[in-house]
């Protein structure tokens, strides 16, 4: 119920009945020649109150400003100037409902940011002849102890206006941004992932992979270059990464028949799956498999109770007891950027100094770029992989080494 209310409220925030928007926020680099003058509030995007009215538009965007250099007259009743927009059949009302002075009605001055003015009291109307972005002021003045200015950003459509939406949702490290917005053929939009990511993308669904499970707040700007829309929408997401990770060890006979035993060290996992090599599988957490001779490739499976699986893959010699029973030569690997483009940098710390081979496959298992031999020393070491032209998507960077193997996942865009 809370959600359903919360989504009702922010429709009500970005939805328009007319071509008049009184804008929840404005992009400082659509607005130009506003000059520095001290104000008595500043109202940016930010939410930030501030003191200039350049420095919101221009370092922090602008919603509205006001401007009461004789806030008080001297019986106490405040002086001070603001107002409401509204629109029908292209005609623009502007109406000043809490205006007032004692000395009687002060003067009007209306500023409609194409370069006409009104000096009507209170109310006029004004109507455009070009779509765009405009500055609307109102100034009021008795000639001496009240004066007020308040202003407002505008936006003048060519028709419909625009809604910027999207709903997120994570499932297995991925978070996918469905986009809700209308129009649906807009330009392009802008996003900050809130991880200190950002992207420029085409109109539609947005994949994004977050390294650590917290809460983050995503900004989405819908620029449409001919509804002459540029509006935002932000809300925070909250995030969880998997925490399931497959991996065992293993002890071997040394005679024939060739009995292993199979020691699961996953976490996170409610169920399992194990492929040992020689075509037969099991289910059972800590199975005990006989082999008929020596070398095979076994796999673990772990998945959690959401579905999400880690995949872990040991070469084991079923003959040697004396061979390692760890499942990789490395401690640890990770991946950035990510997501990525036209390349990756990887981040292997090696237990030694080892040759290992570096695969990227995709979601189905196909190897899309081929075994790649790199040479580890002993601690950490950096590795730049240059990518060939990829669908965007979710990939698989797989190290394999004498002892096993370790993979993470890379979201390519």
């Amino acid at each position: 119920m809370k959600r359903l209310l919360l989504l009702s409220f922010l429709f009500s925030l970005f939805t328009f009945s007319s071509n008049a928007q009184w804008l929840p926020c404005v992009d400082a680099a659509l607005l130009t020649g506003a000059t520095c003058a001290v104000v008595d509030s500043v109202y940016g995007c930010d939410m930030v109150v501030y003191n200039c009215e350049n420095d919101a538009i221009y370092n922090h965007g602008i919603t509205h400003f006001t401007h009461d250099p004789y806030p008080y007259i001297t019986s106490g009743l405040a002086c001070h100037v603001d107002f409401s927009i509204s629109e029908s059949g292209g005609i623009y009302s502007f109406n000043d409902s809490v205006g007032n002075s004692i000395s009687g009605a002060p003067s009007y001055l209306w500023d409609f940011g194409d370069g006409n003015s009104s000096t009507d009291a209170v109310f006029t109307t004004h109507s455009y002849s070009t779509p765009g972005y405009y500055t609307v002021c109102a100034t009021i003045d008795d000639g001496g102890l009240c004066s007020s200015k308040s202003c407002r950003v505008i936006l003048v459509t060519g028709g419909g206006g625009c809604t910027p939406l999207f709903l997120a949702t994570t499932n297995c490290g991925v978070t996918t941004f469905t986009d809700l917005s209308t129009p649906t053929g807009y330009s392009y939009a802008e996003w900050d992932l809130g991880d200190g990511t950002t992207a420029t993308a085409a109109p539609g669904n947005y994949m994004h992979s977050y390294a650590v499970s917290d809460t983050y707040t995503v900004h989405f700007q819908m620029i449409d270059t001919v509804n002459l829309c540029n509006l935002g929408y932000s809300t925070d997401i909250i995030v969880t990464i998997p925490s399931v990770a497959a991996n065992f060890s293993y002890v071997a006979s040394g005679t024939g028949p060739y009995a292993v035993n199979f020691t699961n060290t996953s976490s996170g996992a409610t169920s399992y799956m194990w492929d040992f090599g020689d075509g037969d599988t099991s289910s059972a957490e800590n199975p005990v498999h006989d082999y008929d001779s020596c070398s095979y490739s076994v796999n673990l499976t772990a998945i959690d109770s959401n579905g999400c699986i880690s995949d872990t893959l040991i070469l084991i010699d079923a003959c040697d007891i004396s061979v390692p029973t760890f499942n990789s030569v490395l401690n640890s690997m990770s991946v950035y950027p990510n997501p990525a483009k036209d390349n990756i940098n990887l981040v292997l710390n090696s237990r030694l100094n080892s040759d290992v081979i570096l695969i990227v496959k995709d979601v189905t298992g196909r190897n899309v770029v081929e075994s790649i031999p790199v040479q580890l020393n002993a601690g950490k070491n950096n590795y730049k992989l240059d990518l060939p032209k990829l669908p965007a998507g979710v990939y698989i960077i797989q190290i394999n080494d004498d002892f096993g193997m370790m993979n993470t996942r890379v979201l390519i865009k």
